[in-house]
């Protein structure tokens, strides 16, 4: 069985998470598109709502879909996805070429998925 890294080195963006913990809100390094076309940029607060083993660690975006809080299980190998609250700086949009093809492959997905995007650093 594979554990999470208790501590995870992320030279890109220059930051070290020491741990995960469920309750405890965190940046995300890359932006977020979800098959109904909401979009949350790099540097999202999220809140992580649960941790697994086998499954990886739950978080919760800052929005609700029909009444639910908008959340999904990442794999432990994207840890890197999370970085220390107020350690990122917010994204801009990315260009409707970028986001019109992302939505194109999403429209083929189940219901609830969604894809990380990375935008360009300047």
């Amino acid at each position: 069985m594979r554990n999470g890294p208790p501590s995870r080195e992320r030279p890109s963006e220059g930051g070290t998470i020491e741990k995960i913990e469920i309750g405890e809100h965190y940046d995300t390094t890359y932006g977020t598109l979800w098959k109904d076309g909401t979009y949350f940029p790099r540097g999202t607060r999220v809140l992580v709502t649960g941790l697994h083993i086998e499954q990886g660690y739950c978080v919760r975006f800052p929005a609700e879909r029909d009444g639910e809080s908008l959340e999904t299980w990442e794999d432990w190998d994207e840890v890197d996805f999370l970085a220390e609250a107020g350690s990122i700086e917010s994204g801009d949009a990315l260009p409707s070429s970028v986001m019109t093809e992302a939505q194109e492959v999403l429209d083929e997905a189940e219901d609830g998925c969604h894809l990380h995007l990375h935008e360009a650093e300047d």
